[in-house]
């Protein structure tokens, strides 16, 4: 009898170890999760206007630096309040927003709290192998300082950027928080997204914490951690995972010679081995001016030398808001798919405006104005500015993606706009310009 109770507290310890790690992690986490609210006003093609919610973790308390998602912190300029578990709320704004990777990292003044929050330890050498026990931090639907446990269920590109997964339950609200190793207590992963309810069960993504580190590294480095600009396709294999076969590529030869059907294989100055565009991408932050990747060319195995630009910074962009529509740089894929290449697109409409009326979509891209070609926003501002100034309205001509139905991929919109209102939208001009129409 003794055998069997002893060999039962034997079999009862891991579990008893395993308890006592989850709820010492999540009691650690709330001491260094923050509750982020964030309000925008024009939005620009990666965000919605309005109000909303989510999570941060204090990466580095001497800076007040805080990492979260870029879709918590706004891709768009915006208002940020975050607070810690007292619930006092502090202002913040955005120091970096990641355009690949759905990472920003935002501060608050650090000199305005009393006793200087803890950091978490951040995994970043590894990714948690598949059956780790995780869990997902942050605040569910307003439910604050909320721990969800799973494990962590693969690494895949299926929807872009390498992402973890796991089927711990990650909701609206945890977006920003942390994804933690339960056998170590350090973060593995920034919760990001789930899959629709009904469409898919137990199917949450985090991006993976490693990632985050180089950007977070750069930063404190005071070098700049901004990607590649996406002037590279890659193809994706029979089952929609990503790989490094160029299908397109727009960098000039001088620049960096890559071409069709060059495979990526490793970026020497890393010594590292690639197998996703997220592992390329990682890999060039911070050596763009001096890339140096090893790849195969017709069979053969061979280096290619040179610069990459740097993708636009997203904290400085700029747009001009026309009665109602946000005009801005193009998607370069959806743009270079389009005969001249357009370079501004609509990436915003404000319900009730005069653009709506005008029958202006979101994702219009402008081919020309006045029946010329609009090769910036300066361009537009300009014609905008002449037509307001004769009593006229802008004459404007988009293509615009079909519908499934057409025969056609792309169709011609010629359309009229006022351009009465118009205001140049940039990092001195956009913050609380205006509020969402009611």
């Amino acid at each position: 009898m003794r055998f069997l109770a002893s060999l039962a507290l034997l079999l009862l310890a891991p579990v008893a170890v395993a308890e006592s790690t989850a709820e010492d992690a999540f009691r650690a986490a709330r001491g260094w999760t923050v509750q982020i609210r964030t309000s925008v006003n024009e939005a620009f093609a990666e965000d919605e206007q309005g109000s909303f919610e989510g999570a941060g973790i204090v990466v580095d308390a001497t800076r007040g630096w805080v990492l979260t998602n870029a879709h918590v912190a706004s891709h768009s300029y915006s208002q940020i309040a975050l607070a810690f578990e007292d619930g006092k709320a502090l202002p913040a704004e955005r120091v970096y927003v990641d355009p690949f990777l759905d990472l920003a990292i935002i501060a608050y003044d650090p000199g305005r709290l009393a006793q200087r929050p803890a950091e978490p330890a951040l995994e970043c050498t590894t990714i948690p192998a598949v059956g780790h026990p995780v869990g997902a931090f942050g605040h569910p639907w307003g439910f604050r300082f909320t721990g969800t446990r799973g494990i962590a269920s693969a690494v895949t590109s299926r929807l872009g950027p390498e992402m973890l997964q796991t089927d711990a339950p990650i909701n609206e609200g945890n977006s920003g928080g942390p994804l933690i190793s339960l056998e170590s207590g350090r973060v593995v992963g920034i919760n990001a997204s789930t899959m629709k309810k009904g469409e898919a069960e137990g199917l949450s993504f985090a991006v993976p914490i490693p990632f985050a580190c180089t950007i977070l590294r750069l930063l404190q480095e005071g070098r700049d951690p901004s990607p590649p600009a996406r002037l590279v396709d890659f193809a994706v294999d029979a089952d929609d995972e990503q790989t490094l076969l160029v299908a397109r590529s727009r960098l000039p030869r001088e620049s960096l010679d890559l071409r069709v059907g060059d495979e990526l294989l490793g970026a020497d100055h890393e010594r590292a081995t690639l197998q996703t565009e997220t592992d390329l991408i990682d890999a060039l932050r911070g050596h763009l001016d001096d890339v140096s990747l090893r790849l195969r060319r017709n069979g053969v195995v061979t280096t290619v030398k040179g610069k990459w630009p740097a993708a636009p910074k997203l904290t400085e962009r700029e747009g001009l808001w026309i009665s109602g529509a946000l005009f801005a740089d193009a998607d370069l894929f959806t743009a270079g798919l389009v005969a001249g290449a357009p370079a501004l697109m609509v990436h915003h409409i404000e319900p009730g405006s005069a653009a709506e009326t005008a029958g202006l979509q979101p994702v219009d891209l402008l081919a020309t104005a006045s029946g010329q070609v609009v090769d910036s926003l300066a361009t537009l501002d300009a014609m905008a500015k002449r037509a307001a100034g004769a009593n006229r309205p802008l004459d404007l001509m988009f293509v615009r993606l079909t519908s499934e139905e057409q025969s056609a991929l792309f169709a011609y919109h010629h359309r009229f706009l006022d351009a009465s209102d118009t205001v140049w939208i940039g990092p001195r001009t956009a913050k609380g310009r205006r509020r969402p129409a009611q």
